[in-house]
């Protein structure tokens, strides 16, 4: 089970400090809604934890399985299963959102063993339905 944790954390952009002592947990399975106005700091912590270097970490820390991913860049957090999908994701011609999923589970996967076809279909349509999806999706 994979945890997520924010503890105290502390953010500016463009220095004025955004975020002022978040703490949340997460573990797999779970649901979580970070709802508020705008303005109330949700996209400064979802581009935080993604690492994106507009946002200056002031204090606090941000653990993954109980390690601080802070000093890490985007595509380390990347690989460890964190990943930011927007509310209006770019579309680019001619890659399917399967696609996209096999790239990145082949990512974290070593170079010389990518996930066979079979392999993926299987585990793509057991998502599927767990998420109550269809496959146009």
């Amino acid at each position: 089970m994979s945890v997520l944790e924010v503890k105290d954390l502390h953010v500016t952009v463009e220095g004025k400090e955004i975020l002022k002592g978040v703490n949340l947990k997460m573990s797999t399975g779970e649901i979580h809604a970070i709802m508020g106005p705008n303005g109330t700091g949700k996209s400064t912590l979802s581009s935080t934890i993604m690492g994106d270097p507009a946002y200056k970490i002031t204090k606090g820390d941000i653990l993954l399985n109980g390690k601080s991913i802070i000093d890490l860049p985007v595509d380390e957090r990347a690989r460890m299963g964190l990943f930011l999908a927007m509310q209006y994701p770019q579309e680019i011609p001619g890659v399917t959102n399967a696609e996209f999923v096999k790239s990145a589970i082949n990512a974290r996967r070593p170079k010389d063993d990518p996930i066979s076809l079979m392999d993926f279909i299987k585990r793509l349509d057991e998502t599927l339905e767990t998420l109550d999806m269809s496959e146009e999706m």
